[in-house]
């Protein structure tokens, strides 16, 4: 006999899924016979019997819970082109393509991150582009970008989620749920 078998060979952790699901009363013609199984079915039945109670006691809601979190959802949504930073004397509101120009600048910082896809009116030099929503406190991005030749582009795109997250974490404030990287080209490596 092991520790996770009964003498009769009975899996213990299938009986104890047995009777977490409810399923006491509903026993396989093994365990009809089985004196083992019955008596492990019914002691362990016993010691889950807090839990189905717990479980059974309603929870209380307080009046009025669901209206506020419908509004607080819509509150958010309703500034869906910001990231919303709730503040005690006030909210910060952070545009998308702040945040966006975040993720670019710390995308532009990766070794093996090359050429542009677009270009910036703000330099003279090709950058990625690089699309951001934004949802309360949450960013999801989409970065296209173009890599140097050589460079392994499943281990660059995850440089580029790692520091893009920090980035976005230690500026804005704001929480990257997700990091899409596209690579669309590759180029020549630099003289």
């Amino acid at each position: 006999m092991t520790p996770d078998r009964l003498p009769c060979g009975a899996s213990v952790d299938q009986l104890i899924e047995q009777v977490a699901d409810g399923r006491v009363g509903d026993p396989t013609p093994h365990q009809q016979s089985c004196p083992y199984c019955q008596a492990a079915l019914a002691e362990y039945d016993r010691l889950w019997a807090p839990v189905h109670q717990l479980a059974a006691e309603p929870v209380p809601v307080p009046d009025g819970l669901l209206e506020q979190v419908l509004q607080h959802i819509r509150g958010v949504t309703r500034h869906s082109t910001y990231g919303l930073l709730p503040g005690p004397r006030g909210h910060t509101r952070i545009a998308e393509r702040v945040i966006a120009v975040t993720a670019r600048l710390a995308t532009d910082r990766v070794t093996g991150v090359r050429a542009a896809l677009t270009s910036s009116t703000a330099t003279d030099h090709p950058v990625p582009r690089t699309i951001a929503g934004t949802v309360g406190t949450s960013v999801a991005l989409q970065i296209t970008l173009a890599a140097s030749y050589g460079h392994d582009l499943h281990a660059l795109a995850q440089r580029v989620r790692t520091a893009v997250a920090s980035a976005i974490r230690d500026v804005t404030g704001l929480h990257a749920v997700n990091i899409t990287v596209v690579i669309d080209d590759i180029l020549e490596p630099e003289p």
